[in-house]
């Protein structure tokens, strides 16, 4: 990755990830006829909730993964 600083790199993710989010949800608004705010602010808090559900059940296998590939922590 071009980031090598971890915290920096799940900032970057959330803010790019966010935007795209947003950005869809007022696209798929636009497409079906919807209030374009209200629905891309669905979209993004929805995607902000399973963001971090995903991040809270992989976070316990950061160690194992770092083994696996031969850093330390």
């Amino acid at each position: 990755m071009a980031v090598d600083d971890y915290n920096t790199t799940v900032v970057v993710v959330v803010v790019v990830t966010s935007l795209a989010l947003a950005l869809f949800g007022g696209v798929g608004a636009m497409l079906g006829g919807s209030c374009v705010r209200v629905s891309a602010t669905r979209v993004l808090i929805g995607g902000w909730i399973s963001m971090a559900v995903t991040y809270g059940l992989l976070k316990p296998l950061d160690s194992f993964t770092y083994r696996k590939m031969g850093k330390d922590d």
